[in-house]
């Protein structure tokens, strides 16, 4: 692990954990930041690089960049919650309880729930409703749509300004035949039928149960690692709500979940590593297997590597506009996602390779 990992790990320890730091030695702040840039969670940083009272602190002019970052989330934020307090009045004034994924319902597991970046705004509507919905939303002022059409996509896109909001028809997109029915069952569990109900900033909503949520942030994030590109941000989630669900969740149903969507190996690989760099405690993570530290390993350089939604991967960021060498650029690109998953996942590599082949590049040679 080379200097700037250690400080960085040191400074997102302490803003996961709410406690003090102190480095000896200079702080290469702007390396730090830029790691903490490829992994969504500069801001994170940033608060505790601004709280620091003792060994290497920013420069005035780095410190009055974190600063000015901060601030900018902040109103972000204001303007997210905004949104979803006006899409979520709308839907409950017609009878219909949406449940925020991701984002909202994770911030409030963070020490300081303003910190934790928040992209879009997530809500899930499920089948029955779901068209409705979309038609309600698309009332509210300032709103346009984009993407795919109501009838047919499995999320619906608006925006309103520069605030994204996506309606979901399905939490997640399984394309995995076999797979489907078990996640289908987990989902009318942990969103439908037990959802929880909590307080974000004097407003409540609606977040999926405490099992569902450990399982479905974990899940998020291995997809993320397989697709996109995962990033500390999605394993910072995930430790968090381990943490903050310590002692509540029901393991059995949890491993029954897990064994059923056959990511028991993944689990326990990304699992080693919020134990090894974020300071989740042993005793916190359930199936712990110390004996998946090789496999982690490989693991860690491949994140580090990449960064979130590969902001670090060279190839990935290269993707030509012209139609046909845009498609052939993402054919390459599953052969160099294969080779770059096989040595850590074998088994989930050699799939992910021929379900996106089949699912992307097949429909149109079959019509053909």
């Amino acid at each position: 692990m080379s200097t700037v990992e250690q400080q960085y790990f040191a400074l997102l320890r302490a803003a996961l954990w709410d406690t003090s730091v102190s480095i000896d030695g200079e702080i290469d702040w702007k390396a730090v930041m830029q790691m903490a840039g490829f992994h969504s969670n500069n801001v994170l940083i940033a608060d505790v690089a601004s709280r620091m009272t003792e060994g290497s602190k920013p420069s005035p002019e780095m410190l009055a960049k974190m600063q000015s970052l901060m601030r900018s989330n902040l109103f972000h934020l204001m303007q997210l919650k905004q949104v979803l307090v006006s899409s979520v009045k709308l839907l409950r004034e017609h009878d219909i309880e949406p449940v925020v994924l991701k984002g909202f319902g994770l911030a409030l597991l963070y020490p300081n729930p303003s910190l934790r970046q928040i992209g879009d705004i997530d809500l899930f509507i499920g089948i029955d409703s779901f068209h409705k919905a979309c038609t309600l939303l698309r009332t509210l002022p300032g709103s346009y749509n984009w993407g795919e059409e109501i009838d047919s996509g499995r999320h619906y896109n608006i925006e309103f300004g520069n605030i994204p909001l996506e309606v979901h028809r399905v939490s997640a997109d399984i394309e995995d035949v076999k797979l489907l029915p078990h996640y289908v069952a987990m989902e009318k569990e942990g969103l439908v039928d037990h959802p929880q109900r909590v307080d974000y900033g004097g407003f409540e909503i609606s977040i999926p149960s405490k099992e569902f949520m450990v399982f479905f942030t974990f899940y998020h994030a291995w997809h993320h690692y397989l697709e996109t590109g995962v990033g500390w941000r999605q394993l910072s989630d995930v430790t968090l709500a381990l943490h903050s669900y310590r002692g509540q969740l029901d393991l059995d149903k949890l491993r029954q979940w897990i064994d059923a969507m056959g990511v028991m190996k993944p689990w326990q690989t990304f699992g080693f590593l919020l134990v090894e760099y974020l300071g989740l405690p042993e005793a916190e993570l359930p199936f712990y297997d110390a004996s998946r530290r090789k496999r982690a390993q490989k693991l860690y350089r491949q994140i580090m590597e990449e960064g979130n939604f590969k902001r670090n991967n060279g190839f990935k960021r290269k993707n030509p506009k012209r139609r046909f060498w845009h498609r052939m650029h993402a054919f390459v690109g599953v052969f160099v996602d294969f080779f770059h998953h096989v040595g850590v996942f074998p088994a989930q590599a050699f799939h992910e390779m021929s379900n996106t082949i089949r699912i992307s590049f097949g429909k149109k040679s079959k019509k053909k």
